[in-house]
């Protein structure tokens, strides 16, 4: 993979055609999440932070990313919650499967998984973090001033 733009299309891709998902949202941070409208089950992308490397000869750029699946449930339905958890991890699997597949250099890690309450369903979230290393150039380049 040689672009940041690349990333995102490729994980775009992956959520408009896969058949358990609605949307696909990019944010700039996790505080946008709480005034969106969510079409569930959404696959959710944050930028977290970046690395710039040129250790051992070898300069990268290493991504961090975290992914966010949000679904809703009916309250009160202990097997739609235990069935939508299943279900959340089974996409992120899938993203990290999908990506790996398509030779993206990426470290999955942890899923965590939560649920929370709205008026008449209830929510069940799964997030994780990712890494991705992007190569760059092998030299010093002009810079552009």
């Amino acid at each position: 993979m040689n672009s940041l733009t690349q990333l995102y299309n490729s994980i775009k891709e992956f959520a408009d055609s896969h058949n358990m998902v609605n949307e696909f949202i990019l944010v700039g941070s996790e505080s946008d999440i709480q005034n969106l409208e969510f079409n569930y089950r959404s696959l959710v992308m944050i930028p977290l932070e970046a690395n710039i490397s040129r250790e051992l000869s070898s300069p990268i750029y290493t991504l961090d990313f975290g992914i966010i699946v949000i679904d809703k449930f009916l309250a009160d339905e202990d097997f739609a919650q235990i069935l939508t958890a299943e279900e959340n991890i089974n996409v992120i699997g899938q993203l990290q499967d999908y990506l790996l597949q398509s030779n993206k250099d990426v470290n999955f890690d942890t899923v965590e998984l939560t649920t929370g309450m709205a008026e008449d369903y209830n929510i069940s979230i799964a997030m994780t973090d990712f890494s991705v290393n992007i190569a760059r150039g092998p030299y010093i380049r002009h810079i552009n001033n």
